[in-house]
């Protein structure tokens, strides 16, 4: 009896650390984004995008308080009244399409680029300031271009403003 209960008492031990996290309030939630379909040979789902602070398909409406802080914190200077640009159904799309650009150029390395949202929500160009190849480059900019974004809004009137997303791509 005695041997049974050791190694459940060593497992809950193990365990307990993350049991603690998870109840902690104050640790965030993190999110991720999973495959459509696993790698070929595998049933394994895996992370196609881990780590996010903010959850990945929500807009920005539907975003609590503290994740639109967050959001805000990423920009100089937005008063009570104003709101960045964000992507209309939150960022899902893009990162799954980011990560299908991965697949195909096979790439490491950070992308950041700047994306000017006009009044209506229409990207109007992209500015990259980081990258870790050319073609993935070009492909990000195009499926940037075609998404549909939130306008800002600026002391509550919509206006333009660029909306910056990046990405740290890693081999699996």
């Amino acid at each position: 009896m005695r041997t049974h209960s050791m190694p459940l008492a060593a497992a809950l031990l193990l365990f307990a650390p993350w049991i603690a996290c998870a109840a902690d309030p104050a640790t965030p939630p993190r999110y991720s984004l999973k495959q459509d379909r696993p790698d070929t040979g595998s049933h394994i789902l895996r992370d196609i995008v881990s780590g996010s602070a903010l959850p990945l398909d929500k807009p920005y409406g539907e975003l609590s308080p503290e994740q639109q802080a967050l959001v805000k914190s990423q920009y100089e200077a937005l008063g009570a009244n104003d709101e960045p640009p964000y992507p209309l159904n939150g960022p899902r799309g893009l990162y799954k399409a980011m990560s299908a650009g991965q697949d195909r150029v096979q790439v490491h390395g950070r992308l950041s680029l700047l994306v000017d949202v006009d009044s209506h929500g229409e990207a109007q160009s992209v500015s990259v300031l980081a990258s870790p190849d050319s073609r993935l480059t070009t492909y990000a900019a195009g499926v940037l271009m075609k998404a549909k974004y939130k306008p800002a809004r600026c002391d509550g009137a919509p206006c333009a403003m660029q909306y910056p997303f990046r990405i740290n791509f890693t081999m699996r």
